[in-house]
């Protein structure tokens, strides 16, 4: 049986979300620490929202300069 391509690259996605819906607020610098150095954060942060908003019309990620912002109700509709 042939995996769907989408669902394996949604996989780090998801894998990320789940840690990240754990707490509401994050700091850059620990986002930076969660994800490692090669991951372009900005670029994460924007694949999480894409996803978000295409499962349940609304993003759950704001960004307010060094603070990361988790809406962390839509837990369950997101894994």
């Amino acid at each position: 049986v042939q995996e769907p391509v989408h669902k394996t690259d949604i996989s780090p996605l998801m894998e990320i979300l789940g840690k990240l819906l754990t707490k509401e607020q994050w700091t850059r610098i620990e986002l930076a620490e969660l994800v490692g150095p090669d991951v372009m954060l900005g670029n994460l942060l924007e694949q999480i929202n894409d996803y978000a908003y295409s499962k349940i019309n609304d993003i759950v990620i704001e960004e307010d300069g060094d603070i990361i912002y988790v809406t962390t109700e839509y837990k369950e509709q997101l894994i």
